[in-house]
């Protein structure tokens, strides 16, 4: 967490300078960064505190049993089916994940609560329906579920090849 924030302060810092060059914009574009975390910071706080209260109610024997590594199959499908029905922008999204991943989840069911988030989302089923189509939404839907579960196969395999070296 530490070099992830040190590269994207030194990358704000080259970007600031970069500005104050070329425009003189600088000011602008920091008010308009310091606003934005104004309106973002409450709901960043609710999805850590929601987080950490997730990690805590969810028993260890629910995720080891459902979840983990040595779950397998199940904990892939259910990753898949949890992140279709996890209707929540990636401020919520990200730190409940995590927060399951640190209870003892298996990176085969993170992946695929990801891809299953990212591509399966009930969420987005009224958007895409308007635009595109209910039969767009059909087939899509009906490829991603695959792909969701196929890509926490992957991750699963990567995970217990890495634990046997």
């Amino acid at each position: 967490m530490l070099q992830t924030t040190i590269i994207l302060s030194i990358a704000a810092l080259i970007l600031i300078f970069i500005n104050w060059r070329k425009n003189g914009k600088h000011y602008e574009g920091l008010k308009s960064g310091i606003k934005q975390m104004i309106h973002t910071a409450p709901l960043i706080l609710g999805a850590f505190v929601l987080a950490g209260m997730i990690e805590v109610l969810i028993p260890r024997e629910f995720v080891q049993n459902w979840l983990s590594t040595e779950a397998g199959v199940r904990g892939i499908f259910l990753g898949t089916i949890g992140g279709m029905l996890l209707a929540m922008g990636p401020y919520a999204f990200l730190p409940l994940v995590a927060s399951i991943l640190i209870s003892g989840a298996g990176l085969g069911t993170i992946v695929s609560i990801i891809t299953g988030w990212c591509l399966l989302s009930l969420s987005k089923m009224p958007f895409e329906t308007v635009f595109f189509g209910a039969k767009f939404y059909i087939l899509k839907t009906v490829f991603s579920i695959p792909l969701s579960i196929v890509a926490g196969f992957v991750a699963h395999i990567v995970e217990i090849t890495l634990q046997k070296t």
